[in-house]
């Protein structure tokens, strides 16, 4: 109506207030469109622009709200206002100390400000209790003072204290007849179970309001609410300095822009004397007065920073105080990450100021995923998932039958980084089989996911990349040695891989014989990784095949311009059957140096003299292994599809036997499969699982010494004492004559 009249011609200030209104209402479009009316029409007030920029932040802060909770504090409230809660005792916390103008306050008179009566300071107390929640139980709340002496017949408010409890700093705003009255700063010193009479702290001209006092732990600085000439705004917040507690302050000092505006800054309060927290109007808010922080860095208090809603409303918020025991919230069983008590008049009180609470929830997060084969994409059940935390912590589990593991909200915890590894008989320990996950930066609750591709260990051999030689020699030269490099990656990152480096010839004869120059091709390679990069002697195995074993192609390869298809075995035959052309690129392939995992449970020496190059002839030639022999009888290790056991001869027997046990422990741990069985799913008892008795198995592989034989069929034997059996006429037929030396306790091979 005053709009179309025309009144804001010459009172444009109707344009600020009808979008003070808007904005109490929510209504941000409608503020925003009134305050840029303002702002043209007073372009010299800076009151428009920080309005104006909370109307653009208001919805995304209501819509995106922080994770804090409030709640109206209903035991403190009454039909009238409460507000500006403090800790009686604060060393203790078990005394809140609010100012309120309810029924029964000393003051009879009348605010002019809020039209209600003067105030009082009210106090409740926390008994002890059983019930361990938050906020808990609390008296009560009753007169903090009947005696008159805190409590008077002026509007008192807004206190502070000392960590003990023993000194009261408060504001008292006297209703002296006949002149102006100015609220005014005053302290009391405790007396027994009484106060001794308040004294008035001079802070400056009378003709000022200093109010709203925060004193810091050490009581020399007193941070204040004033009107005085120098501040920025209409009130700001103000300190002042003592050298002892029983010295007068000095001079007072504006906290300066970053935290004082254009307008009014209320109602500090201080935490650990680091944080001023403190309620304004002029910074960019939701409402009226809404709750910031500063911190103070060095002698400066940094930028103010806005609470956010739902501690902040479009209402008026203030006179925060903070509570540090440590609740266990019952939804996560962790401790409370904030919690304590504010003062607004938003709706939803009980009266027109309140006293609310608020918490934080601690963030809780979860860690999981899936362990798969990277080959078959098959799950892996029975993989070990370790992590370990930025803050120290480490946990390991394992897969289940889904190869699925899970760390739960006790173990995943608020900004730490997780280091991750999976571990699992027969799979390398690679980048695939590590990872990391963090709840650093998290501000929600998260189940964090990391999903593992481990990479099986190779059955068969693996082909290196090129290394060439001169013709009939053996050195390896400079600039192949990075063709051993992936291999060394491996063996550093495994540290339980027995490895065999086999050298390959062509078939075409030379002066030495092809079985003695690959065997010193191998020797090379094994000699490049022991003595230039440190790997222990005893893991390698240097075997040359001359030119026995034709190369069968696992994928298709292009040599000297021809391409060779996949399944393509370069026999000497298949070679003569090619063009003259293609027969050296063929010869080419032929030439090559692979290795081979024999075993991935050795265990690493534990001393420098463990590992030196004593092994080396023995590990290189391996004409020999190592026996416990005694009275003519021999017992010696093996491996079984690369893994290590040991084996006893029985003499005149053409059958090797595997316990049951062992049969059935084999079977647990996926090293023997079903499709190992002669009879398949037969073998196995449909109730129980367990292997029938007489059963026959093919071990993929059998490695004695150097030699290593494929599809070697074994009986299963219940009641077997020894793990494995091997009779003498087939180990002499498949792994040649031997001798046993009892004396080096060796098993020599002729």
């Amino acid at each position: 109506r005053l709009e179309k009249v025309n009144y804001q011609k010459d009172n444009p200030v109707i344009f600020l207030r009808l979008a003070d209104i808007f904005r109490i209402e929510k209504n941000y479009p409608s503020a925003l469109k009134y305050y840029e009316k303002y702002q043209l029409a007073k372009p010299e007030d800076p009151r428009s622009a920080g309005r104006i920029e909370a109307c653009k932040v208001a919805p995304e802060w209501i819509n995106n709200p922080t994770r804090h909770e409030v709640e109206n504090f209903k035991r403190f409230n009454s039909p009238l206002s409460e507000w500006s809660p403090s800790w009686g005792v604060p060393n203790k916390q078990n005394q809140i100390v609010f100012t309120s103008s309810r029924e029964g306050s000393s003051g009879k008179k009348e605010d002019v400000w809020t039209g209600q009566s003067f105030s009082d300071f009210y106090v409740s107390n926390k008994p002890k209790s059983k019930i361990i929640d938050f906020p808990g139980e609390w008296t009560t709340p009753v007169l903090f003072d009947n005696a008159g002496i805190i409590n008077s017949d002026a509007n008192e408010g807004e206190s502070s204290f000392n960590p003990k409890g023993t000194t009261i700093y408060f504001t008292r705003c006297l209703d002296e007849k006949k002149t102006v009255s100015f609220c005014k700063i005053y302290q009391a010193v405790k007396k027994g179970r009484s106060w001794a009479e308040p004294e008035l702290i001079p802070l400056g001209p009378d003709s000022f309001d200093y109010v709203h006092p925060i004193i810091s732990d050490d009581e020399l600085t007193l941070y204040f609410v004033s009107d005085v000439v120098g501040s920025i705004g209409g009130y700001d917040i103000w300190k002042t300095t003592r050298s002892k507690k029983n010295k007068p302050f000095g001079p007072i000092e504006n906290l300066g822009s970053n935290i004082n505006s254009y307008d009014h800054e209320m109602f500090p309060t201080l935490v650990n004397d680091t944080s001023l927290y403190f309620a304004s109007k002029g910074h960019v808010g939701l409402g009226g007065y809404d709750i910031f922080v500063s911190h103070k860095k060095g002698d400066d208090w940094t930028k103010a920073e806005n609470l956010k809603y739902p501690i902040n409303s479009e209402a008026d918020d203030y006179g925060i105080i903070f509570d540090n025991s440590t609740v266990l919230d019952p939804v996560s069983g962790f401790p409370f990450i904030e919690k304590g008590y504010f003062s607004s008049n938003r709706a939803g009180g009980r009266g027109q100021d309140d006293i609310w609470t608020f918490k934080l929830r601690p963030l809780m997060f979860t860690l999981s995923g899936f362990v798969k084969d990277s080959v078959t994409r098959q799950f892996v059940d029975g993989a070990t998932v370790t992590i370990i935390g930025s803050d120290g912590t480490s946990y390991k589990t394992k897969t289940d039958i889904r190869g699925y593991y899970s760390f739960d909200k006790t173990k995943i915890v608020i900004n730490t980084t997780y280091e991750m590894n999976v571990q699992k008989s027969g799979y390398y320990e690679n980048d695939n089989s590590r990872g990391r996950e963090t709840t650093v930066g998290l501000t929600e609750n998260k189940d964090l996911k990391h999903d593992f591709l481990i990479n099986p260990i190779p059955k068969d051999p693996v082909v290196l990349p090129d290394i060439l030689y001169d013709l009939a020699k053996w050195d390896l030269k400079p600039q192949y040695q990075d063709s051993l490099m992936g291999l060394y990656q491996i063996m550093k990152d495994n540290p339980t891989l027995v490895i065999e480096l086999r050298s390959h010839t062509d078939v075409r004869p030379i002066p030495m014989t092809n079985d003695t120059l690959s065997q010193r091709r191998a020797e090379s390679c094994v000699l490049f990784l022991v003595d230039s990069l440190g790997i222990d002697p005893q893991r390698l195995v240097a075997k040359g095949y001359g030119e026995r074993i034709p190369r069968k192609l696992e994928r298709d390869i292009v040599s000297r311009g021809i391409t060779f298809t996949k399944g393509t075995v370069l026999t000497p035959e298949y070679i003569k059957s090619l063009p003259k052309n293609q027969q050296e690129a063929a010869h080419d392939l032929n030439r090559r140096t692979e290795f081979l995992i024999l075993s991935d449970d050795y265990v690493p020496s534990t001393s420098v003299s463990d590992v030196g190059t004593q092994g080396r002839v023995q590990i290189m030639t391996q004409k020999y292994i190592p026996a416990e022999i005694k009275e003519g009888k021999a017992k010696a290790t093996c491996y079984v599809n690369s893994k290590t056991l040991k084996f006893i001869l029985e003499p005149d027997s053409d059958t090797i036997k595997i316990s049951y046990d062992q049969a059935m422990r084999y079977l647990k741990e996926a090293i023997f499969t079903v499709g190992d069985f002669d009879l398949k799913e037969s073998a196995i008892n449909e109730k129980d699982g367990t292997i029938i008795d007489g059963a026959v198995v093919f071990f993929r592989t059998l490695q004695v010494g150097d030699e290593v034989i494929e599809n070697v069929e074994a009986k299963v034997v219940k009641g077997q004492k020894d793990a494995l059996i091997i009779g003498t006429n087939i180990f002499i037929e498949e792994f040649g004559k031997y001798r046993l030396d009892e004396k080096e306790q060796k098993l020599i091979f002729e």
